[in-house]
């Protein structure tokens, strides 16, 4: 539109600006992203799409698995589901990565600090070792 003219008050559009991440979503997957932004189901909880998921098997028996609504929720539950069990999973190995870190600070002369303090105990024999065998032999 050119500087100076203005629209009509009836047509004015208004701007939606999309997030980096829902632009990366968009990048990744159109499909995936389209489902997030305008699929009721994907903004349900996981009980209202258990709810669906039972209701259309007692609509349509044995063949409500072929359904493609079924199928949606189906993937929509297993994603959440993997989702939980992948955050439970990383607070389970940063526990445990901050429980040995924690072993570390709690005993000063364990792995590192005990071979440094060997091989510096080590070095240290060395050297009175080769002083008293240089004064020994002069």
């Amino acid at each position: 539109m050119l500087p100076g003219h203005r629209q009509p008050r009836g047509k004015e559009k208004s701007k939606r600006y999309f997030t980096a991440s829902e632009v990366a979503a968009f990048e990744y997957c159109p499909l995936a992203w389209w489902h997030e932004q305008y699929e009721p189901a994907a903004q349900a909880d996981s009980e209202e799409l258990f709810a669906r998921m039972v209701e259309l098997e007692h609509e349509h028996g044995p063949q409500a698995t072929a359904l493609p609504e079924y199928q949606l929720h189906e993937r929509l539950l297993l994603r959440r589901g993997a989702f939980d069990t992948g955050q439970e999973q990383h607070r389970e190995h940063a526990q445990a990565v901050e429980d040995v870190h924690d072993e570390g600070r709690a005993q000063p002369f364990s792995g590192c600090s005990r071979r440094l303090t060997l091989a510096a105990v080590a070095l240290l024999i060395c050297a009175i070792v080769l002083i008293a065998a240089a004064v020994f032999l002069r």
